[in-house]
């Protein structure tokens, strides 16, 4: 096979713009642009095109050395990523508390070392509400590229000596791994590791590097070059948009659902030529300009986001628009003083470029080593940025904000899954013991569940309880439509069942996101998910209709950030008012939801708890440990009310405070 030296194509770079535009929108938040994280998935396959394009030129001109590829990765990615992490470190000591920073700090060691994608899948997931915060999360996939770089080349190599076609079978075959492996992960309800890590994102990587050989082919040169295939350009086009405006982050992700950007993008490098519609399209000079960018743009946008939000609490679409214009100076600023000028030093020396890269990682890993084991400077914190009252409150209520760990207790016992071993326990303790209630909800069932726990009340009390679980939004993970035969085949063994949901996923922000942070500020309007609400009602309404259902309706959710130390003083160590309004509202409409119904009972424990703006702290006790979740004590201090407003019983709050 004759290949021929890799020609520079606008069209490319193009395609680079269509990538990072709907990434930087939909980290801004603007509406419409609900799966604009694919355009990850689209720079992947731009990655294993051009990675693998200039890796077979040379190898074919016999010129290829694993020094000469590494030293131009080092100028293209090292330099700009360290640059704005160094920039933004003191930023972050600013606006972040001790919890934060330390965190931040551990992600800049992860980044500069290129595991950010394992450190971000080991604390969080992508889609999570916690992820706007977090201003190094896009370094995942520097780091899902960086860990392809160092494998790629050396599978070309260990390959070279076989024939062309073989290597092309492999690769393939390899990319089908891949992506069965990601489709599996995302079944088994694994979706932050499909989405995180290398083995499920090779495919992506894969399909771009095969397109570079069926282009390197006399028939793939040729048939682009004629451009009789040139509309499928544009066919790839509409597949990449169309994921960016249909996916949202309830889409089931990687897996199957990538491959619509990723056969988009390689429509488009196969077929895209200066004479046709798309090439015209991406080829236009203000179009390039951006791909240019794309990279700074990349590294710059999130973080700058991040400490907006973080800076002024807002996140409405003015100031979002404004942060990404900034964003733009940045990368144009980056791509002018550092990319450019990096990368014209062809002459440097392989062990002073090795050397300088190696010197800039120990100063950003030194920085970020510093910040973790310091726990994000916390002394210096405390010290010099609280004053005293509030430094009290926090050396006082902060180690309480923590998550329960409660363990199984013979026939009382929880589980994320109804698996076989959860079915075989429940009967076993089923015939020693009668009838169970079975609780069933998500991460805020948990917190009812280690409540009632702490009556010792229930001696048969199993609970099938996982974060993010809810009957209408659908998952692989989740066990919703695996109960609704188990609880037939069970009902003489099941006294009751209580359904548990958080509410503030049926409050809505500005973008008709719940969960959100935006819904709580000052003057955020109350809306609602009033579909989610009817699908919730149906879903209980066909559970066997010879069990008790108990619909268990929402407690009102703190929605202050016990991470940031400033809290902690006594003006704002209270329940938002903003939660305890809305929260109202949305039991209003919970109540007439519920009116007419007789497959289940609503019992309300927004009234039983009747929270207040001093609920947060009751004598020694930080009653959450998040902005919604029960504290440890927390849950001591409600169980009570809880199991009597179960029973049809008054057990006033205060009647049972410590």
């Amino acid at each position: 096979m004759r290949i021929l030296p890799l020609k520079y194509r606008p069209e490319v770079d193009g395609l680079r713009a269509i990538a990072i535009l709907p990434v930087v929108f939909y980290h801004a938040g603007l509406f419409g642009f609900s799966g604009g994280f694919v355009g990850v998935d689209v720079f992947f396959v731009i990655s294993g095109y051009l990675i693998t394009s200039i890796i077979l030129t040379e190898r074919r001109a016999e010129r290829f050395s694993l020094q000469r590829f590494y030293s131009r990765r080092i100028r293209r990615i090292f330099p700009a990523l360290f640059v704005m992490m160094a920039v933004i470190y003191p930023i972050a000591f600013v606006l972040m508390g001790p919890f934060e920073m330390a965190e931040f700090s551990r992600s800049v060691v992860a980044a500069t070392v290129f595991l950010a994608n394992a450190f971000f899948y080991d604390i969080s997931g992508y889609f999570a509400t916690a992820a706007e915060v977090k201003p190094l999360l896009h370094t995942w996939s520097l780091a899902v590229e960086e860990q392809f770089y160092l494998i790629f080349p050396m599978l070309i190599l260990l390959t070279w000596r076989g024939k062309e076609k073989r290597q092309v079978t492999l690769f393939a075959v390899l990319a089908l791994l891949s992506l069965g492996l990601a489709q599996w992960d995302i079944a088994q309800g694994k979706s932050d590791r499909a989405f995180f890590m290398l083995q499920n994102r090779f495919w992506e990587l894969m399909v771009g590097a095969l397109a570079a050989y069926w282009l390197a082919s006399p028939r793939g040169r040729t048939l682009r070059e004629e451009g009789r295939f040139r509309h499928a350009a544009v066919a790839g086009l509409a597949l990449i948009l169309i994921a960016v405006f249909a996916y949202d982050n309830e889409t089931p992700f990687p897996g199957v659902a990538a491959l619509l950007p990723c056969l988009g993008a390689v429509l488009v490098i196969a077929f895209a030529t200066p004479q046709g519609i798309a090439g015209r399209i991406l080829g236009w000079r203000p179009v390039v300009f951006v791909g240019l960018i794309s990279y700074s743009l990349y590294l710059w946008h999130v973080p700058l986001l991040v400490f907006t939000r973080i800076g002024t609490g807002r996140a409405d679409t003015a100031l979002m628009l404004g942060v990404c214009a900034l964003a733009f100076v940045c990368a144009c600023l980056s791509l002018r003083y550092v990319e450019r000028p990096v990368r014209r030093m062809h002459d440097l020396q392989p062990l002073r470029l090795f050397g300088t890269a190696a010197f800039g990682m120990a100063l950003i890993g030194g920085l970020g080593l510093a910040g973790a084991k310091s726990e994000g400077f916390r002394a210096s914190y405390l010290e010099h940025r609280l004053d005293p009252i509030t430094r009290a409150n926090f050396e006082k209520f902060s180690p309480q904000a923590t998550r329960s760990q409660v363990p199984d207790d013979a026939c009382r016992f929880r589980d994320e899954v109804l698996r076989d071993a959860f079915v075989e326990r429940f009967e076993t303790c089923a015939r020693s013991h009668g009838k169970a209630v079975f609780l069933l909800g998500d991460s805020h069932a948990e917190n009812v569940y280690n409540a009632l726990r702490g009556t010792d009340d229930l001696p048969f009390f199993v609970g099938l309880t996982r974060g993010g679980c809810r009957p209408y939004q659908p998952k692989p993970k989740c066990s919703y439509e695996a109960l609704v035969p188990f609880l037939e085949q069970h009902r003489e063994s099941i006294a009751k069942v209580i359904f548990h949901v958080s509410g503030s996923h049926y409050i809505l922000d500005h973008r008709n996101e719940g969960d959100s942070d935006a819904a709580f500020v000052p003057g955020a309007p109350a809306r609602f998910a009033e579909d989610n609400i009817v699908k919730t009602a149906q879903y209980l309404a066909r559970l066997y209709e010879g069990l008790d259902v108990v619909w268990l309706g929402p407690f009102a959710e703190a929605r202050v950030d016990l991470n940031n130390p400033e809290n902690y003083s006594p003006d704002r160590l209270r329940f938002n008012p903003v939660s305890l309004v809305h929260f109202a509202a949305l039991e209003a409409m919970l109540k007439a939801q519920a009116a007419d119904q007789s497959a289940f009972r609503y019992i309300s424990l927004f009234d039983a708890l009747a929270f207040d703006g001093d609920t947060l702290v009751q004598q020694d006790c930080l009653t959450f440990w998040d902005v919604d979740h029960f504290s440890p004590c927390g849950e001591r201090l409600f169980g009570p009310t809880i199991a009597a407003a179960l029973e049809g019983k008054t057990a006033q709050l205060e009647q049972v405070r410590p």
